[in-house]
């Protein structure tokens, strides 16, 4: 029998725990895979206005749609969308056929901003922290359905987005 394959946006502002919470997410799986969104802005050396925009998006979805294609069953991409139309431009080029779920971990501001100052390996975002969560906290209710990420254990937040996906929840077209 096939096993049910899954494609879950995590979403969130820097600091919020989308890495940790991902690669935990994924290891549930026999075969899963979390696709860190920072990796892939890594390959960017330089750029003027003359490239197009928006590649981040197109290329997480093409690397999901890899690894789905590939047989993987939980395909996990953690990324900062942090108006409804960036999760829609994920997803215009998310083609993959199977069920995809937007899942927003959301923590208050003075908890994204401690845990930011203190990433281990990372320059620190300065005040483009406040300008993301602020953005994302006007848009929250248009962003999937939302895990609060301040007070549990990696495994119990883990749990939660799981039971919520064998419930169906936030899944989006």
């Amino acid at each position: 029998m096939a096993t049910q394959q899954n494609l879950i946006i995590l979403n969130g502002p820097a600091g919020v725990g989308k890495t940790t919470i991902g690669r935990a997410l994924a290891a549930t799986a026999a075969n899963g895979v979390c696709i860190h969104g920072d990796d892939l802005s890594h390959f960017i050396v330089s750029r003027d206005s003359r490239v197009q925009g928006s590649l981040g998006y197109k290329n997480a979805a093409t690397v999901a749609a890899n690894f789905l294609d590939g047989g993987y069953e939980l395909v996990i991409v953690e990324y900062v969308f942090e108006e409804p139309r960036h999760v829609q431009r994920f997803l215009d080029w998310a083609t993959a056929d199977v069920p995809r779920h937007l899942f927003t971990l959301w923590a208050p501001l003075e908890t994204v901003l401690e845990r930011e100052r203190h990433r281990p390996n990372r320059a620190p975002l300065g005040d483009r922290v406040e300008q993301c969560h602020n953005t994302m906290q006007r848009h929250l209710a248009d962003l999937g359905y939302i895990i609060h990420n301040d007070r549990d254990t990696p495994a119990t937040v883990v749990s939660e987005i799981s039971s919520a996906i064998a419930e169906g929840y936030g899944l989006v077209l």
